[in-house]
């Protein structure tokens, strides 16, 4: 991996603020694009940027997106409001959540740009959902299909974390009594030892604490049903059943498309059954987005070719050497 650059500190570049980092790589792109002629081996080079793999804010930030919680950045799925909550609740209208249109978000960032005020700008991102983003210089960007989702965020730190911790946990399904079983169990579950086990703190703090998104995928894809089957109601153990089996087909190394059509079905099951046995507000921007991930794989591979857990390490690298 090469680092080309890191954003100054101590706080998080707000907004479309971002823009005055991205320009002068985004130069350098656009010089790439057109093609760079390398005397010594007579060839012209060409780069492009066709993919961005980040969380949520980030990923807003950086293509020109507002924040998840009101709207989707690949389709036109918009945030429903339930006392004052958002949620995403609603799948009877999924034959409306249309890709968006490419040259409407282009002409609305454009917009964005000749507003006059900062309260302009706050009305036109309100009704429109974009923004500019210096990204948009580069004539072959496509901001909706080339911003992915990335699983390790949305599957993992997600939806896992918050299934298990939120809607079981702080919702009385799971105990502290079952907590302390499931971690007797997990003990003595032998595994490979390139899988990497689990920590023995299931039951530290709330439940899961400190569990990273590795973590978080061996649980679910080796742990969780053994752990926790007979904890469970009948409702719940769809959930978890239907969440395992589309984890379980969606980091298979090699992945067909009806592979992925089975995977987004079990994922479409899963937020359903939410919905259905905890209400639309219950569904969350991850149980969302994670409905775009298998058109994500159809673009670009499979999960391994563009998930997040190298930059991740990379991160925690770059966080121990600071």
């Amino acid at each position: 991996m090469l680092t080309l650059g890191l954003l100054p500190g101590p706080n998080e570049v707000r907004l479309h603020k971002i823009n005055h980092y991205l320009s002068p790589i985004v130069d350098e792109l656009l010089e790439f694009w057109n093609g760079i002629e390398i005397p010594a081996a007579g060839r012209k080079i060409r780069l492009a940027l066709i993919c961005c793999s980040n969380d949520i804010p980030a990923a807003r930030k950086l293509c020109g997106h507002i924040s998840a919680s009101v709207s989707c950045h690949r389709c036109y799925k918009r945030a429903n409001s339930i006392s004052n909550k958002l949620n995403f609740g609603g799948f009877d209208d999924m034959s409306e959540w249309f890709v968006r249109n490419l040259l409407k978000h282009r002409q609305d960032a454009e917009n964005w740009r000749l507003c006059k005020s900062e309260e302009e700008r706050k009305r036109h991102v309100s009704l429109t959902s974009v923004r500019w983003t210096e990204l948009l210089r580069l004539p072959y960007f496509n901001p909706i299909r080339h911003l992915i989702i990335d699983p390790m965020h949305c599957l993992f730190l997600g939806i896992a974390h918050w299934i298990i911790k939120k809607l079981w946990i702080d919702g009385n399904k799971i105990t502290k009594h079952d907590l302390e079983l499931m971690e007797k169990r997990a003990k003595i579950i032998k595994i490979p030892a390139d899988l990497g086990r689990i920590p023995n703190k299931i039951t530290t703090g709330d439940g899961f604490s400190g569990f990273t998104a590795d973590q978080w995928k061996s649980f679910i894809l080796i742990y969780a049903i053994p752990l926790m089957w007979d904890l469970l109601d009948e409702p719940d153990r769809k959930i978890l059943g239907n969440f395992v089996r589309a984890c379980t087909l969606l980091v298979c190394r090699i992945i067909d498309d009806k592979t992925l059509s089975e995977a987004h079905e079990h994922l479409l099951k899963v937020a359903m059954l939410i919905e259905e046995n905890y209400g639309p507000e219950r569904i969350t921007p991850n149980l969302h987005l994670c409905l775009h991930i298998a058109d994500c794989c159809r673009d670009y591979g499979p999960l391994y070719s563009f998930w997040c857990y190298s930059f991740e390490r990379m991160n925690g690298i770059l966080g121990r050497s600071l």
